[in-house]
C-alpha cells in the first residue's frame, strides 16, 4: 500500500517516518500542496494523508483539487489535525475528506491507514493451536491456512508449551478440555504467569459450554476471547482477525512508546488499559444480575409488611447485593476516565470521619496515627472513591503487618517541581499529598511493579487483587497520581497526589424521598428495551406499580416495530445489546419520533463508540444497577411531573 503524506512540519514528517518504516506501508512525503499534486501526476497512491495547514493552501482546498483528478476521485483522503470540533468535521466532509485522524495519536497511524484495505487484505500472523481431537484440529488448521495464517498445531498442551517458549506467536487458540497431564486451563495459567510480552499474548479459548458463570470464570483465567462448539467458520475467523490485528497494533504502540518511556512503564500502562476493558465487560454482566436482585428485593420488602423475621432475611439479601454493587464499582473504577460524582472536599475531614471505621478494621494490635495538616488545601474528588481507596490501603497494610504495628496517615500541601511532577506523570504546581505508611513486611521491586495491576494480590486466597487497582484508577480520574516506596522488612509508603484548588466547600443535602411522590396520576406509556429479559420485566413491574403503562422489547428491532404500532411517552433502552445498540436506537427514535423521551441505561459501554453528539440523543442516563427509587425519580424528571 503506497501512501502520500503531506505536512509542512519536518519534525512531524520524521516522527511519521519512524513509525511507517516499521510497517509494510510504502510512503512518500510532500511539504506543500503543489508538491503533492505534482507527485500525484507522476505516481499512483492508495491513500493520501494531508495536514490542515500548509504553506501554499489549506487541507480543504487541496482536497478539492485532488477530487478533480479522475484517478483520485475515490481514493481515501485523511485529514491530519490536532483540532477536534464539529466545524472541522463538517467542512472536511463537504470537501470530500474520507476521515479525520488526530495528530495526538500518531502511534496509531499504521492501524488507521490499514483500515482502508482491511476487507481485501490477506490475514497474516502466526498462531499456536492446541486441539486433541484430530478431525477438529485438521478442520480448524485448514481454516487458518486458507487465510494465509502460519499455524503450529499440537494435540497436547505439553508440546505446545515448549513451542510457545521457543517461538513468537500473535495468538494462542486452545480447547479448554485437553487430554494429558496439562489441560487448556493450566496452559492458560502458565502463559499468564510469564513476565513481559509473552505473558500478554492474546488467548482465544474454545469451549463446549456457553453461560454467564463459564464466561466469567474463563475471563478470570486470563483469556482474551472465546468461541463455542460447534465452531462457525465466519465467527472464528472474525475473532482471530480482530485479535491478531489488535496484537500487531499493540506491538507497534509499545515500540513507539518505548522511544519516550521505559519498557516496564509502557507494559504496565497497556496492561491496565486492556484489563480495564476486560473487567468492564465482566462488570456489565454483574450489573444486570445485581439489578434484578436489588429490584426484586426492594419489591419483596414492600410486600412483606410487618413480618420482622422475613424482613431481616430480606435485609441480608439487600446488604449482600449492595456489597456486590461495590465490587462492580471496583471493577469499573480504573476503566473510567473521569470521576462522575466529584466534589470539593478537605481530605482531613474525610480521614477524621473514617477514623472509627479504620480502627475497627485494623484491630487492637495495630496503632492508628493521624498527622493532618491544619492548613490543608481542598481537592476535587469523589468522596466515596477516596474513602474506598483509604480502606483498601488500610486492609493491605493490616495483612502486611500481620495484626501488629502502626499505620500512619499524613496529609500536607506539596508544591511539585517540574522534575518530580514529570516523574509522576503530572504537571508542576500545587498539590495535596495523602501518605499512608505501614510498618509491615514491605515489598521487593518485582512486587512493586505489579502492585497496581488488577487481579494481582499478595494476600493469596484472602484477596481479590482489585483494591490497589481501584486506588490507581481513582487517582488517574482525579487528575492525580499514586506512587509506592518499599523495601523488604522496612514497611511501605503510598503517596497519593491530588491537584489543590482554591474553591470553597459547599454542603449539599438530599431530602429523603417520599415514596408516594414517585407515583403518577396520568397513565404515561413506557417501552423498556433490554436483552436481559429478567431485568426488563422487573423494570416493567416497577413502572406499572407506580401508575405507568409499561411493556418490554428484547432488542432494537422489536422496539422499532412496536413504535410503528403504538405511541410511547418514554423509551428506556440499554446501551449494549445484540444487533443495533442503544445509541443507534436512540438516533432512529429521535429522527422518526421526536416527541418521545429517551433514557439510556448501561453498566459499562467503554467499547461503544462515543462522540460529542451522543449526549444530545437522550434526556437522562442511568448507571446500572438502577434502584427502584432512582428509576422512578428519573421518570418524574424526564416527564417533568
Amino acid at each position: 500500500m503506497k501512501t502520500l503524506i503531506i505536512d509542512r512540519v519536518k519534525v512531524f514528517q520524521q516522527l511519521i517516518a519512524g513509525i511507517l518504516d516499521d510497517s509494510a506501508i510504502e510512503h512518500v512525503f510532500a511539504a506543500t500542496g503543489q508538491e503533492a499534486l505534482t507527485l500525484m501526476g507522476k505516481d499512483g497512491f492508495d491513500c493520501i494523508c494531508l495536514a490542515l495547514y500548509l504553506d501554499d493552501m489549506d487541507g480543504y482546498e487541496l482536497c478539492k483539487k485532488i477530487r478533480k483528478i479522475p484517478l483520485y476521485r475515490h481514493t481515501p483522503v485523511v485529514l491530519l489535525t490536532s483540532e477536534n470540533s464539529i466545524e472541522v468535521m463538517k467542512k472536511a466532509i463537504s470537501v470530500g475528506i474520507t476521515d479525520i485522524f488526530s495528530k495526538n495519536k500518531v502511534h496509531e497511524l499504521v492501524n488507521f491507514i490499514e483500515r482502508f484495505t482491511q476487507v481485501n487484505k490477506p490475514l497474516s500472523g502466526k498462531v499456536l493451536y492446541i486441539e486433541d481431537q484430530k478431525s477438529q484440529r485438521e478442520l480448524v488448521t485448514a481454516m487458518f491456512k486458507s487465510r494465509n495464517l502460519e499455524v503450529d498445531a499440537f494435540d497436547n498442551a505439553e508440546d505446545a508449551w515448549k513451542s510457545f517458549l521457543k517461538n513468537r506467536y500473535h495468538l494462542v487458540v486452545t480447547d479448554i478440555v485437553l487430554a494429558g497431564a496439562v489441560s487448556g486451563v493450566l496452559l492458560i495459567n502458565r502463559i499468564r504467569r510469564l513476565d513481559g510480552s509473552k505473558g500478554d499474548t492474546p488467548i482465544l479459548a474454545i469451549t463446549a459450554f456457553d453461560d454467564s458463570s463459564r464466561r466469567i470464570s474463563l475471563y478470570h483465567m486470563g483469556i482474551t476471547d472465546y468461541v463455542t462448539k460447534p465452531i462457525i467458520e465466519d465467527e472464528l475467523i472474525a475473532r482471530v482477525r480482530n485479535l491478531i490485528t489488535n496484537q500487531k497494533a499493540l506491538e507497534r504502540e509499545i515500540h513507539f512508546r518505548e522511544r519516550m518511556n521505559s519498557e516496564e512503564a509502557v507494559r504496565r500502562s497497556l496492561k491496565m488499559e486492556a484489563m480495564g476493558k476486560l473487567t468492564g465487560g465482566i462488570a456489565h454482566d454483574y450489573n444486570n444480575m445485581l439489578g434484578v436482585i436489588i429490584g426484586y428485593t426492594d419489591l419483596l420488602a414492600r410486600k412483606l409488611g410487618d413480618q420482622p423475621t422475613l424482613q431481616r432475611y430480606v435485609d441480608q439479601i439487600a446488604r449482600a447485593s449492595k456489597n456486590g454493587a461495590k465490587l462492580t464499582s471496583k471493577l469499573l473504577s480504573f476503566t473510567k476516565k473521569e470521576s462522575a460524582e466529584a466534589e470539593i472536599l478537605n481530605i482531613n475531614q474525610l480521614v477524621t470521619d473514617t477514623e472509627p471505621m479504620l480502627e475497627k478494621l485494623l484491630t487492637a494490635g495495630i496503632r492508628l496515627v493521624l498527622n493532618l495538616d491544619e492548613k490543608l488545601g481542598n481537592v476535587l474528588v469523589d468522596s466515596s472513591d477516596l474513602e474506598n481507596a483509604l480502606l483498601n490501603m488500610a486492609i493491605n497494610a493490616k495483612y502486611a503487618m500481620v495484626d501488629k504495628g502502626a499505620l500512619t496517615i499524613i496529609t500536607m500541601n506539596k508544591k511539585l517541581s517540574p522534575e518530580i511532577a514529570d516523574s509522576l506523570g503530572l504537571v508542576a504546581g500545587d498539590y495535596v499529598r495523602l501518605s499512608i505508611i505501614d510498618t509491615g513486611t514491605g515489598m521487593d521491586k518485582e512486587t512493586q511493579a505489579k502492585v497496581f495491576d488488577p487481579f494481582y494480590s499478595t494476600k493469596g486466597n484472602a484477596g481479590t487483587g482489585l483494591g490497589l487497582s481501584q486506588v490507581y484508577g481513582f487517582t488517574q480520574r482525579s487528575h492525580g497520581a499514586v506512587s509506592v516506596e518499599s523495601k523488604p522488612g522496612k514497611g511501605t509508603l503510598f503517596n497519593l497526589y491530588f491537584p489543590r484548588i482554591d474553591d470553597e466547600i459547599t454542603n449539599k443535602g438530599k431530602e429523603k424521598v417520599d415514596d408516594a411522590s414517585l407515583t403518577v396520576n396520568k397513565e404515561y406509556s413506557v417501552l423498556v428495551v433490554d436483552d436481559e429479559e429478567a431485568l426488563a420485566e422487573l423494570n416493567v413491574e416497577i413502572l406499572n406499580g407506580a401508575g405507568y403503562r409499561a411493556e418490554v422489547a428484547c432488542d432494537a428491532a422489536e422496539a422499532l416495530k412496536k413504535l410503528k404500532q403504538q405511541t410511547y411517552d418514554v423509551v428506556i433502552t440499554d446501551v449494549i445489546m445484540p444487533g443495533m445498540n442503544g445509541y443507534g436506537l436512540a438516533e432512529k427514535i429521535k429522527k422518526n419520533y421526536p416527541a418521545v423521551k429517551i433514557v439510556v441505561t448501561s453498566g459499562y459501554d467503554e467499547h461503544v463508540t462515543h462522540n460529542v453528539e451522543k449526549a444530545s440523543l437522550y434526556q437522562q442516563r442511568l448507571e446500572k444497577p438502577v434502584t427502584r427509587i432512582r428509576l422512578l425519580e428519573c421518570m418524574k424528571e424526564v416527564l417533568g411531573t
